[in-house]
């Protein structure tokens, strides 16, 4: 069973067309690079697959659970947004309980996941420090951290290396990769960065003006834009498939 499926589905706000028509399927332990420019549609889709806006028409279903039980989704899912709001009083260990109480873990137990997802994410020796002094880089691994509170079977993470220096940057795609290999949870990464797809992805998706424009293997994907283009680099494919105007 796919672990991710939409099926046409659209997100309208009256004349404007934010997500048209959208169709692909995802299964247990890929890693689907959500790609597409600025407006392309890539945030709006994540917060239709994670119930935080109605889809206009269509239908999708999460780890088993179909679009019109979002509670039911939401105890399912983890989600690293674009800009997280972190509690910079509390401790990396402090936030990572909390987080675990509100899904109903006891404080022994709250307290046995933030530990275990701290080591994960290597900041267990950052544990008693206060959100506050964390690095840019250090926050987010903190928010994948977050995400993985309630063991989900499918993970979207927006945008989770921008700003990030290099070291940032290795430091968390180790930690997505090691999401899907060890947890075998379904990962949407939606990134500008062509170069985090080519090295985690598997699978790719491709929006532009809210619409499907390739979906498939990376190496597919490449393949069927460079017979047209006559390249095999995924960022001519890519620019090939984005710089068209609107149909």
């Amino acid at each position: 069973m796919a672990s991710l499926e939409a099926v046409r589905l659209s997100k309208r706000y009256g004349d404007r067309v934010a997500v048209d028509d959208l169709s692909f399927v995802a299964e247990q332990g890929d890693i689907l690079g959500l790609l597409g420019p600025n407006g392309a549609g890539k945030t709006t889709t994540i917060r239709l697959l994670t119930t935080i806006l109605r889809p206009t028409s269509g239908s999708f279903r999460v780890a088993g659970m179909d679009g019109d039980d979002p509670a039911g989704i939401r105890r399912r899912i983890g989600v690293l947004p674009e800009s997280s709001g972190y509690p910079n009083r509390q401790t990396g260990a402090e936030y990572l309980r909390y987080s675990a109480r509100l899904f109903g873990r006891d404080r022994a137990g709250a307290a046995q996941i933030a530990d275990r997802l701290l080591a994960d994410v290597g900041l267990s020796d950052r544990a008693g420090s206060r959100i506050s002094t964390y690095s840019r880089g250090m926050r987010q691994r903190l928010g994948i951290a977050r995400a993985l509170v309630n063991d989900p079977a499918v993970v979207f993470l927006d945008e989770p290396t921008l700003g990030l220096d290099p070291a940032g940057q290795l430091e968390v795609l180790t930690t997505i990769r090691q999401i899907a290999l060890h947890r075998g949870a379904t990962v949407v990464l939606s990134t500008h960065t062509l170069t985090e797809v080519e090295q985690l992805c598997n699978s790719l998706l491709i929006l532009h003006h809210g619409r499907v424009r390739a979906a498939g293997t990376v190496e597919d994907v490449i393949a069927t834009a460079g017979r047209r283009i006559g390249s095999t680099r995924l960022s001519d494919a890519f620019l090939s498939l984005t710089n068209e105007e609107r149909p």
